[in-house]
């Protein structure tokens, strides 16, 4: 019995002293938490389905074969003018290894530079050429570009601009060969060239 109350009259005290020295109070009811460990433990915010940008299938068009060949890519986008723009970024970066050992390529130079509106139901593509494009693939390459922009949702034409001013392109001829231009693009002009 007296060894117990020995120990006990030896050890609380200690006890006492190593807590009160970690910085815990032996004073008795509820102490404030250190303003540190509050902002710790706060829940986390998630963000709400409004805050997040939505990924998107997004359609990029390449050349095999002197056709057009859709492909399907994963991209962020929310209205149809980022989803436009994705996906012509997609476009403009060129095909990935997957898509390369496929045999999918592209037609348009390195150094294009293509910039987008959507009015309503069309496309307004601005497009500037550095090197320029083979007159040969130049059907096919305004293509990739117009059937990239057509595949958006409820985008039913195309125009392409240069230097600010609509311009006619060619699209490839449903009459034989040859080429025929035409100011407005339509998924029509493509649909001898697109492979199924």
């Amino acid at each position: 019995m007296r060894r117990r109350s020995l120990i006990s009259v030896v050890v609380v005290p200690l006890l006492a002293l190593s807590l009160t020295a970690c910085g815990v109070s032996s004073g008795d009811g509820p102490q404030p938490i250190d303003s540190d460990i509050a902002e710790l433990l706060k829940p986390e915010v998630t963000p709400t389905p409004a805050e997040t940008t939505k990924q998107r299938l997004l359609t990029v068009t390449w050349v095999r074969r002197e056709k057009l060949v859709r492909a399907v890519r994963l991209g962020v986008a929310e209205t149809r003018q980022e989803r436009l723009d994705a996906a012509l970024d997609v476009l403009l970066s060129g095909p990935g290894p997957r898509e390369q050992t496929k045999g999918f390529t592209t037609l348009l130079p390195p150094d294009v530079v293509v910039r987008s509106e959507v009015k309503r139901g069309r496309a307004v593509i601005a497009i500037e050429l550095g090197a320029g494009i083979e007159p040969g693939g130049l059907p096919l390459a305004a293509g990739q570009v117009a059937v990239t922009a057509l595949a958006v949702p409820r985008v039913r034409s195309v125009v392409f601009t240069v230097g600010g001013s609509p311009t006619a392109v060619p699209v490839p001829s449903t009459r034989g060969p040859g080429r025929d231009t035409a100011r407005v693009v339509r998924a029509s002009d493509y649909r001898s060239v697109l492979a199924r």
